[in-house]
């Protein structure tokens, strides 16, 4: 019988390999997770499995904390980040940035630039994002101006460090003025740069022909509008947009009207504005919820009942805000806290002034009931008006004085109130003081 060879030696795994790979494993996992379900809850399960056995891998701290906040538990997450600042270890930088943009999610504009301020200093090799996440801290503690030139000169940046990403920065460039309110002039060419760049990106494409309509070139917003619409027929701000559109376009057509008849009236910011409105939702009805909110107990209890909505559309004044109230008591205008004392008009002094201008036009000399469109909303019950007038602005207008402009549009004063009364003002930041 031939003696049977013997077992080679088969080398056994090492057991801290195996612990590796096994961290390895649920660190990769854990990343995973997150990229497909933020909120998934092995997460947080991994990642401190891994913390556990190898706590020097601090980056998952970063991913629990961006977990906790994908649950809405921002407070945690801030703390996590926190502390990990604090032991300025390899991660300093990631978890500056990570907090960084947490703040600035949550509205803490202010943390956010001076976070951004520390990962320039701390970050000899700061990228374009860096300069950009800052220019809009910058915008949203209204610093508008400066912020919005960091922005311009972050696409510089990217322009030389970065070319492959230019067009990335172009586009944001263009989503973070409209987010910041940038005045449409300013917004208008740098979103050109983006949708040249990236002609696929919807919403800045929509944005752009609300742009073009404000500057008065409704072909150019069609042909926009219409590219959009192939893509998505359901897409409501660009539906909105080529009514706009057409309702310019399709009088010139017939010859019934030109583009400076409707320059003249101020359509184009009124369209803009428009687009505003339904993007962030900052329009008149949104205005008047929001006050309802935080009205003073002596402003509220001076507005009258609502009008009836029918009624309401047949008056002569701003229909949505007489079937929220019909106007205010006499003598109560101070009770919404500006320099002067306007209150709100009902429909029937709405009516009658109108009355009152068509019969003895001479009596009222600044005030043309054929050849100009007005609204008049308050008065202070002394002879001046603020009323809504070109382009939808409201303006004041008084006896023997050149009519002022006081706000961007009935909301924009109310969102004024709202602010001023402690409440959220939901319009970018751009327009909270024009």
């Amino acid at each position: 019988m031939s003696p049977v060879p013997p077992t080679p030696d088969v080398p056994r795994p090492d057991p801290v390999d195996l612990e590796r790979e096994a961290i390895e494993r649920d660190r990769d996992l854990a990343w995973e997770l997150y990229e497909a379900q933020p909120e998934h809850p092995r997460i947080a399960e991994l990642t401190r499995g891994v913390l556990s056995r190898a706590p020097e891998l601090t980056g998952m701290i970063i991913l629990l904390a961006m977990h906790r906040e994908a649950c809405g538990e921002v407070e945690l997450a801030r703390r996590l980040l926190q502390d990990l600042i604090g032991r300025r270890d390899r991660q300093l930088l990631n978890a500056l940035r990570r907090l960084r943009d947490l703040e600035q999610s949550d509205q803490n504009y202010a943390e956010a630039l001076r976070l951004a301020d520390i990962v320039l200093r701390e970050d000899p090799e700061a990228t374009w994002v860096d300069l950009m996440d800052r220019g809009s801290a910058l915008a949203f503690v209204e610093h508008l101006e400066e912020g919005w030139r960091q922005i311009d000169d972050a696409v510089a940046t990217c322009a030389r460090t970065d070319p492959d990403r230019y067009p990335d920065a172009l586009g944001q460039r263009a989503t973070r003025l409209l987010a910041t309110g940038a005045p449409p002039e300013r917004f208008l060419p740098a979103a050109e740069e983006a949708v040249a760049a990236d002609p696929s990106e919807p919403l800045l494409a929509t944005t752009l022909a609300y742009a073009y309509l404000y500057d008065y070139r409704p072909d150019r917003a069609a042909e926009l509008l219409g590219r959009v619409l192939r893509e998505d027929p359901t897409d409501g701000v660009a539906q909105g947009g080529m009514i706009v559109a057409r309702g310019f376009l399709d009088p010139i057509e017939r010859g019934d009207a030109t583009i400076e008849d409707f320059r003249a009236v101020g359509m184009g910011e009124m369209a803009w504005r428009r687009m505003r409105d339904v993007i962030f939702g900052t329009g008149l009805d949104e205005a008047l919820a929001a006050l309802d909110a935080v009205l003073p107990a002596d402003l509220a209890a001076s507005l009258r009942p609502p009008l009836d909505p029918a009624a309401a559309r047949e008056s002569g004044g701003e229909e949505t805000l007489l079937a929220w109230h019909d106007g205010q008591e006499p003598g109560t205008g101070a009770r919404w806290g500006t320099d002067e004392p306007f209150r709100l008009m009902s429909a029937r002094e709405v009516g009658e002034m109108d009355d009152a201008i068509e019969l003895d036009p001479a009596a009222w000399p600044q005030w043309d009931s054929e050849g100009e469109y007005y609204t008049q909303v308050l008065t202070d019950d002394a002879g001046a008006y603020l009323i809504e007038g070109w382009g939808g602005r409201l303006y004041r207008r008084g006896p023997g004085t050149a009519d002022v402009e006081v706000a961007l549009s009935l909301a924009d004063w109310l969102w004024g109130r709202v602010a001023a009364f402690g409440g959220d003002d939901r319009r970018p930041v751009g327009y909270r003081h024009r």
